[in-house]
């Protein structure tokens, strides 16, 4: 079957991240998507056109408006019916789907019904709708219209999801065939992930539709429910038909992108916090550049190359790309194409895109089944800038305002789209000192961010509020005669096609929502990201999503809530990576925040990393993660635990500088298999805090289990078992133990779990500074653990580091974490794999450096 073509139509392929959902539709690699619109404008009476130019039928144009992200079908009253067609599309084949919100349910009656119209020629059209009840209640319906005589063809109840007000479901239908018309159906709550079709339905009668015909969105009220508006987006209409390329390049929209959090438990809260080095003070980068971060302390040279200071090799064969180019630009580099996405469409897969020096203002998304390189000229800087300059200041009462704010961004405090903040203590998201956190608008004054707040009564010097309502974004500022730069876009890239590289570019100033994972996501197995700076987007740097991704020589900084989240990252390689000063909106350490935080991954490597002053933990690894090395890396002044190792097994923590967090210097929680060798943990509440809580891996109910793997997991045991720690400096804690071993539980001892301690200098402040040198669990049940207050006493009771050195009353370690004269203790013997991790055999005490 054959179809008319939109003009300016981004070639788009499904989102689909391993952190729970696609929404609202997978399409197949194969297929072409032919409108892809979320509705990001603001229309008063019909859909206007969509930044693709997608233009609508709409019936009656009174009863339909676009604004804050949503387009709204309004019936004017009982039995009352509103339409919205695209207008130019004819499709045979197809796939559709659309997100329902109702903001209030039916009052009374049969219920509203809600609609995906498909084929419609003069002869009729087929119909998937879904019918809300004033309970909430689903029927899902396949029906086909010939000249207004409707016919069922199938129907099922939808007992699995009820329907709230204010909480978005996705409905989705595909039609396939002519002589035998196949219309598959399922609705859906955001968040979930259906792999089967809930309806699913064949049409071989003669009034069957096999024409190509229009599409389009529908809304009818029954005669006995009061008449309600509906709110409709993420629009999309895909076909497994090639189609022509498009005439003029396109920018893509936003893809739906909601996921399940993570459930850590709540981090120990330090008695006495640090101070930590001063922060990176925020002023206007240089031009066509990114700050210069503060990396004080840490022995690595981690992070990306400055932008503009690669220089890699342009391949025989490349597209060229450049900001300033024609819109008729060939891809040639005499006639580079203008945007990054027209040269994404239309690449063959395999191709290298040179980009030209300069600010590229694009949602750009490397589809299923392209394998992209896109990489900067050599020596040129290249941005993905997701701001743009806002003008037209006027002032008011002691404040600036523009009417040329035209944006409401998603500010769901959580990986699901539309779900309030948590209550539950380590699932609140938000903090009561930061409540704006979770909102994505970002405004620079002259390159210096200005802090967001909720009212206008609140503004003042340095702050900004936006009036959704009325289209204003106000300063307490003066502007005049200064850039007002405010983040427009919310996502850079999106790479969906395995094998994808990305280097030697910068990414800053995206107003990501939390749900959308990441200002640059790795959707698809096979991607590399290497010498690229992420900074100033408003949750999250870089998530990645899928396996075998490699992040090399990347620096992630001043994101609002994390540098970078992985999960199902199986075989991720993180290298020399610097994450500096995440959690920039000031999250709540839980359930998620801070440098980096892995979930649900095997065989992960952390190696030459930085991860410094983040506002929450360094490393955070939960949730199952399995097969883990973290070596010759620093984990700096960061607000909660430097590293905390959760719900987790067999990891290799060698060769690294924790110094000064907040939190925890290393927290190990229901995590075994643990090899903490030659590292300098220096600071935190609890320098060395190792603690199993009564969560288990035999129980269902508790989040954290890998849903790929057999349950119970044999390998994930949740368990403190088989932890050795050998040649450490340990010390300086600020709370109650220096060395902290506990079973909550009171089920085990440490020799019963196989713990093991020697050739460590383990030092505290003075005699009662903290209060004991070491807790030891005894696992007798209702019986509190050993508390020593001396270290001999910790030693003839244990028999535990028969060979370490205690230090008291004297520092161990100078500033730098260096050994300080006269302070050492027989170094044990290496493992064999501490040995190959440390490329010697011969035994040394501490972190090594350079």
């Amino acid at each position: 079957m054959r179809k008319r073509t939109l003009p300016l139509i981004a070639s788009l392929s499904a989102l689909l991240l391993p952190f729970a959902v696609v929404a609202p539709a997978a399409a197949d690699a194969t297929d072409e998507v032919l409108i892809q619109d979320s509705m990001d404008r603001t229309v008063a009476a019909g859909l206007g056109a969509s930044a693709d130019g997608v233009t609508y039928d709409a019936s009656p144009a009174t009863s339909v408006s676009v604004a804050n992200g949503s387009a709204k079908l309004s019936a004017a009253a009982p039995g009352a019916t509103v339409t919205a067609r695209p207008v130019g599309l004819s499709v045979g084949d197809s796939t559709q789907s659309t997100e329902f919100t109702l903001p209030a349910l039916p009052k009374s009656g049969s219920g509203v019904y809600m609609s995906l119209q498909s084929r419609l020629t003069t002869d009729g059209f087929y119909q998937t709708q879904v019918r809300v009840d004033p309970k909430g209640v689903v029927l899902l319906e396949t029906l086909r219209v010939n000249a207004g005589v409707q016919t069922t063809l199938g129907y099922t109840w939808v007992p699995e999801l009820r329907v709230k007000a204010g909480v978005p479901f996705v409905l989705e239908t595909r039609l396939v065939g002519t002589d035998k018309v196949t219309i598959d159906a399922r609705v859906s709550a955001v968040g979930a992930s259906p792999t089967t079709w809930k309806l699913s339905v064949s049409d071989r009668s003669t009034k069957r539709l096999s024409a190509d015909g229009r599409t389009g969105v529908r809304l009818y009220v029954s005669r006995s429910t009061p008449a309600l508006p509906v709110l409709f987006d993420d629009l999309r209409v895909t076909s497994p038909e090639e189609v022509a390329p498009p005439t003029t390049p396109t920018v893509p929209t936003t893809p739906t992108v909601p996921t399940t959090p993570t459930v850590p438990t709540t981090p120990t809260v330090p008695t006495t916090p640090t101070v930590p080095t001063a922060p990176t003070v925020p002023t206007a980068p240089p031009a066509g550049g990114a700050p210069a971060w503060n990396v004080t302390g840490a022995r690595t040279s981690a992070g990306s190359a400055l932008v503009g200071t690669t220089s890699y090799a342009v391949p025989s064969g490349a597209l060229f790309v450049s900001a300033g180019g024609a819109t008729t630009g060939t891809g040639t580099s005499a006639a580079p194409f203008a945007t990054v996405q027209s040269a994404v469409d239309r690449a063959a897969s395999g191709s290298t895109l040179v980009l030209r020096a300069g600010t590229y203002h694009e949602s750009v998304v490397i589809p299923a089944g392209k394998k992209i390189t896109i990489q900067s000229y050599p020596g040129e800087a290249v941005w993905f800038d997701g701001a743009s300059t806002l003008k037209n200041w006027q002032a008011s009462g002691g404040s600036w305002f523009s009417p040329d704010w035209k944006y409401d961004f998603d500010s769901t405090p959580s990986f699901t789209k539309g779900e309030a903040d948590g209550t539950a203590a380590g699932w609140r998201w938000l903090n009561a000192e930061h409540p704006m956190a979770a909102h994505p608008e970002q405004v620079w004054i002259d390159g210096v961010p200005q802090v967001e707040v909720s009212t206008l009564a609140g503004l003042k010097a340095g702050t900004f509020f936006t009036d959704v309502a009325n289209d204003r974004l106000y300063l307490g500022s003066d502007p005049t005669g200064h850039s007002v730069q405010t983040s427009t876009l919310t996502k850079a890239l999106s790479l969906r096609g395995e094998g994808a590289v990305i280097r030697g570019i910068g990414v800053r100033n995206y107003a990501t929502s939390v749900w959308m994972m990441g200002a640059v996501t790795v959707e698809a197995p096979k991607a590399t990201i290497e010498n690229v700076v992420i900074y100033d987007t408003a949750s999250t740097g870089l998530f990645v999503g899928a396996s075998n991704a490699t992040v090399r020589d990347v620096t992630l900084a001043r994101n609002g809530l994390m540098g970078l989240g992985a999960n199902y990252a199986d075989a991720l390689v993180i290298d020399d990576l610097l994450a500096v000063e995440n959690n920039a909106e000031h999250f709540n350490t839980s359930p998620v925040s801070g440098g980096v935080k892995i979930a649900k991954s095997r065989g992960v490597t952390v190696t030459d990393s930085a991860l410094l002053r983040n506002d929450g933990p360094g490393l955070w690894l939960d949730q199952s993660v399995y097969d883990v090395r973290i070596t010759g890396s620093d984990l700096i002044e960061n607000k909660g635990a430097g590293a905390f190792l959760e719900l987790s097994q067999k990891i290799d923590f060698v060769n690294n500088l924790v110094l000064r967090n907040v939190g925890n210097g290393v927290k190990i929680n229901n995590t075994g298999g643990v090899n903490l060798w030659n590292n300098t943990i220096i600071g935190g509440d609890r320098a060395v805090n190792i603690v199993q809580d009564s969560r288990s891996s035999t129980d269902a109910s508790v989040p954290g289990h890998n849903a790929r793997r057999p349950f119970p997991d044999s390998t994930m045991p949740w368990l403190i078992r088989d932890i050795s720690i050998g040649n450490n400096v340990i010390g300086e804690s600020a709370g109650n133990c220096t060395v902290c071993v506990e079973d909550y539980t009171h089920r085990f001892t440490p020799a019963e779990l196989n713990i093991g301690s020697d050739g460590n200098v383990i030092q505290r402040n003075s005699a009662s500074a903290p209060s004991w040198f070491v807790i030891w669990s005894r696992g007798t049940a209702n019986v509190n653990p050993y508390v020593f207050t001396t270290w001999d006493a910790y030693r003839s009771t244990t028999g535990q580091d028969a060979n370490s050195t205690a230090v008291e009353g004297r520092p161990a370690t100078d500033a730098s974490g260096r050994l300080v004269a006269g302070v050492t203790a027989s170094a044990r013997s290496l493992p064999a794999l501490v040995a190959t991790i440390l490329g010697s055999t011969t035994p040394t005490i501490g972190a090594r450096f350079p």
